[in-house]
């Protein structure tokens, strides 16, 4: 099948959330901190992790999961380096993304090897990878950094910022680097990016949420 009649559907935010809590439910049975991901798909979903090498360099991926949706590849050099612990961990969730997304675009096709497959993904129009990629990473995000938790942490840590700066409105301080200080703050928590953390503040609502 050409892969540039892979269509896309637009969920929407409600929707991928809806997903996501299905998941939890189904799969992570606890609210401990930070989500151990890897466990969760190996011990619950028989899902195996495999690095490859130079999968980055060779097709500019940093991870794909397998046609069969059995394995999620990441690129050894990644996986290897602790220094890229949290970029492989939120590989890993924006391919279980993909899975409980768009399985249904790709289930029925068929490939010869998992060079077919990695063919056949990259050959994807840039408007419905977009969509995918954009989608998968919204799942990821929502697995990764629970709501409540996430608001819970969110105002802790902004009481902090609010003592160093005497306000959250304090004059001359923009709000996107209050977002930025909390972020580093609490992303260890979460064993993800501080760029991850302001993504879902912005996502959440975090300010509307607590008020």
């Amino acid at each position: 099948m050409d892969p540039r009649r892979i269509v896309s559907v637009k969920l929407t935010q409600d929707k991928i959330r809806e997903i996501a809590e299905e998941f939890r439910v189904e799969h992570i049975f606890d609210n401990s901190l930070p989500v151990d991901i890897e466990h969760v798909i190996e011990a619950t979903m028989g899902i195996s992790i495999i690095p490859i090498e130079s999968l980055q360099k060779s097709c500019d991926m940093e991870g794909f999961i397998s046609k069969d949706f059995k394995t999620i590849y990441v690129d050894k050099d990644l996986y290897m380096d602790n220094r890229y612990y949290k970029r492989v961990r939120f590989t890993i969730a924006h391919e279980i993304g993909h899975l409980l997304l768009h399985r249904g675009n790709i289930d029925g096709l068929k490939f010869n090897n998992e060079s077919d497959w990695i063919k056949f993904r990259m050959g994807i129009n840039n408007e419905t990878l977009g969509w995918f990629e954009t989608q998968a990473s919204e799942l990821a995000g929502r697995l990764l950094v629970p709501l409540d938790q996430l608001v819970e942490s969110f105002k802790e840590a902004r009481s902090v910022v609010m003592k160093k700066y005497n306000s959250w409105d304090a004059p001359g301080i923009e709000e996107d680097e209050l977002f930025s200080h909390v972020a580093r703050l609490i992303c260890n928590k979460f064993d993800v990016s501080a760029e991850v953390i302001e993504r879902r503040f912005r996502k959440e609502n975090v300010m509307g949420l607590i008020g």
